[in-house]
């Protein structure tokens, strides 16, 4: 660049700079094509570096370089800088404001191959249900190939230690594009934090601590609906205000059989369960040698050496017309055992459990009341601490109620009068 155009303020192509106007910061580019956050001290000495100078020409109120500062200002301004899930790297509109996104993903690219030793690591954990792993897969990669923003169900794996859960979630980010986070924290309520999410297109829980508390389970179910359910998420980073932004995202979680893990899952109620897919993992022997360290390493290479064979299957895979979801791309499963498991632990099973160890404990005979009169009764018992942990909304006996009424008729009948609904509950069979 010559002397007289940087006298003159033409900003060099090199320096191309945003400025976050929220953190009062600049983006510029760095050697590798990444992007550096600099002070405005730091961007003066770039800009210096460049040619320009900071001193003013005779009759100029500005250096060249606090002229460029403005532009910068004026036209690159940007509300947000950062990874975010299923954008490419560079600048974006997003509802309506400008964000930088500084890196981007990268997913597998699909190629003709053969993936016999993933083929069979995946039929030996799914068996059957292999189909549901495919066709949540393969819509994932289609829509993340063709930058679509639509949903996908929270995929569940339900398995032994070490059967190999975990291995298939790490070979779900590196299809997904590299990239993966650990919502389970933000999820169950523990921090209001959750920049870190919005940076990777895989969210991976991994048989987090469970929470028995009926609120935590609810918090994180709640989540699930409105991270499957909307396209526009809160991103609140530390240090400045939350931000709406449209991430790519996928949720996948892995959980051992036993119910102190299960009850990391919220209760499935009608509104949550069409968004959980919930396989069994069987614990098989792996389609090559792990016993040492050298053998494991040579079998996650072969597994990562297959992917691009794996995606071009997935690609040309079509899904069979009964299992296709307009919405979701496949429809849910529920493997019947492990729903059975869930099931056991949901608030109206206990409910159930708390009417059959006080009242009907009493009793011994039929009970017949309103849920308000349900819920007195049980304050007035020695399980009462445990009901009003259950009771934590205004219709919550009713409800639980009306779901006891649905999956187990035989205990619980609901009985309509002109006075409201009334319940008959039956003393369980000896």
């Amino acid at each position: 660049m010559s002397n007289e155009n940087a006298a003159a303020g033409i900003p060099p192509k090199i320096l191309r700079a945003h400025y976050d106007h929220v953190a009062g910061c600049y983006y510029v580019n760095d050697a590798w094509g990444g992007y550096i956050r600099n002070k405005e001290g730091d961007l003066v000495l770039r800009l210096r570096a460049a040619g320009l100078s900071t001193k003013s020409p005779d009759g100029a109120a500005l250096s060249p370089v606090e002229v460029r500062i403005l532009e910068i200002q004026n036209t690159e301004s940007i509300a947000y800088a950062g990874p975010l899930a299923g954008f490419a790297k560079g600048v974006h509109t997003i509802l309506g404001q400008r964000i930088l996104v500084t890196t981007s993903p990268v997913p597998i690219g699909p190629k003709p191959g053969e993936w016999c030793v993933l083929q069979q690591l995946l039929k030996n954990l799914f068996g059957e249900q292999v189909v549901y792993v495919y066709g949540w897969l393969k819509y994932a990669v289609e829509c993340l190939q063709l930058g679509k923003l639509a949903p996908g169900q929270a995929l569940c794996i339900i398995g032994e230690h070490a059967a190999g859960k975990s291995l298939v979630q790490n070979l779900i980010t590196l299809i997904l594009g590299g990239r993966s986070a650990k919502p389970y924290r933000y999820m169950s309520g523990a921090t209001t934090f959750n920049s870190e999410l919005f940076g990777a297109e895989h969210l991976m829980i991994e048989d987090e601590p469970a929470s028995r508390d009926l609120r935590t389970r609810k918090k994180f179910g709640a989540e699930i609906k409105l991270m499957i359910a909307s396209e526009t998420q809160s991103c609140h980073p530390k240090g400045r205000p939350a931000i709406s932004l449209t991430p790519f995202w996928r949720l996948t979680i892995s959980l051992n059989p036993e119910p102190e893990s299960l009850l990391t899952l919220p209760p499935l109620d009608d509104s949550l369960e069409d968004k959980i897919i919930l396989l069994r993992a069987a614990k098989q022997p792996m389609p090559m040698p792990t016993s040492g360290l050298r053998d494991r390493e040579i079998f996650w290479k072969r597994l990562v050496d297959e992917l691009p064979a794996f995606v071009n299957f997935l690609l040309n895979w079509p899904i069979p017309e009964a299992l296709k979801s307009q919405r979701f791309g496949i429809t849910h499963y529920h493997d019947p055992e492990v729903r059975k498991a869930i099931d056991t632990l949901a608030p109206e099973t206990r409910l159930l459990e708390l009417i059959d160890a006080t009242i009907l404990t009493v009793r011994k005979t039929n009970w017949t009341g309103s849920a308000a009169e349900l819920e007195e009764a049980l304050a007035g018992s020695d399980k009462a601490y445990e009901a009003r942990v259950l009771f934590d909304f205004a219709s919550a006996a009713g409800t639980y109620l009306g779901r006891l009424a649905l999956s187990n008729p035989k205990r619980v009948e609901k009985l309509t009068t002109g006075n409201g609904n009334r319940w008959l509950i039956h003393p369980p069979e000896q």
